[in-house]
């Protein structure tokens, strides 16, 4: 999504920086900014427009950007009971090797 200059707060890269919270005591910096709008963090892009040399986001563009973030994160998390396999215990791989070894006794193998 672009951003959208009359319904969005536009700051410049240094003001996005004094919005964000500190982590660890410390700003995050320009240049972080930067490669988030450039390169992107895990495959989410910050959004940003080009204001003749100056380069600025918004307060709206940062909360997407955050928000992205967040939801890819969401899927990596599986609850136990949600896993698709029950946990293999001893007696089921030796039935397993028993039914693999009779199948290959009726095909001849």
């Amino acid at each position: 999504m672009t951003i959208d200059i009359e319904r969005e707060d536009v700051l410049s890269l240094t003001e996005a920086t004094k919005v964000l919270p500190r982590v660890n005591g410390k700003r995050a910096s320009i240049c972080t900014l930067w490669r988030w709008c450039r390169k992107g963090l895990r495959g989410v892009h910050l959004d940003y427009i080009r204001i003749g040399r100056k380069i600025a986001t918004s307060r709206q563009a940062l909360n997407r950007f955050f928000n992205e973030l967040s939801a890819k994160d969401e899927p990596l998390i599986t609850p136990p009971a949600a896993r698709p396999f029950p946990p293999i215990t001893s007696k089921s791989r030796q039935r397993s090797m028993e039914e693999a070894e009779r199948r290959c006794q009726e095909m001849g193998v």
